[in-house]
């Protein structure tokens, strides 16, 4: 909201922490425990395959919202130059062009939609409907296709990811349409 990348700013705290799971995640199966065992549930690679696809705020998810719901020819122009960036998880175009920085109707949303979809694919993976992500995966792999390949091939924790963008959309959505009736003299 502020401008600062926070991905980046947490970094050293989110990596200390998840990126730690993710490595003995990847050392247990390599062992051959089996994937119901290994023993973390979230690990770092779980925030980019069900949370922050798009970019931190799932805002690949806010750029479909704009193109399909916005009315204004300004949110759209930023949607469709944001969208080849935003698909490979590159959100700079939209937090800065939209702007979502210092804009009061995207703050609500950008703070709520996250842990909304931490909390399904940590449930998912709770109750072992799905593996856990323990397979290091670039982060500029789209999404979908990322939960896919950092799961070992799994296609229903690929389900989920697609899952967590459509319910992405939607609250986005709201909030689209909520900037739509404010004039941008207004903003």
């Amino acid at each position: 909201f502020f401008g600062l990348h926070g991905t980046n700013v947490l970094a050293p705290v989110l990596d200390g922490a998840w990126k730690t799971a993710l490595i003995s995640n990847n050392t247990a199966y390599m062992a051959g425990t089996a994937l119901k065992d290994l023993p973390y549930i979230w690990t770092r690679g779980s925030f980019d395959a069900y949370a922050w696809m798009g970019g931190a705020g799932c805002t690949l998810a806010l750029v479909i919202a704009l193109l399909i719901f916005s009315k204004r020819e300004d949110e759209k122009a930023v949607a469709k130059v944001s969208a080849p960036m935003g698909i490979f998880n590159i959100n700079e175009p939209v937090a800065f062009g939209l702007p979502i920085v210092l804009n009061a109707v995207y703050l609500i949303p950008w703070l709520i939609i996250t842990p909304i979809l931490v909390t399904i694919g940590y449930a998912f993976t709770y109750y072992g409907i799905i593996p856990p992500v323990f397979i290091e995966v670039p982060w500029i792999i789209p999404p979908v296709f990322y939960a896919f390949l950092a799961t070992g091939g799994n296609i229903v924790a690929a389900g989920v990811a697609l899952l967590n963008l459509v319910i992405a959309i939607f609250l986005w959505s709201i909030f689209v349409k909520v900037a739509n009736t404010i004039k941008p003299s207004q903003e």
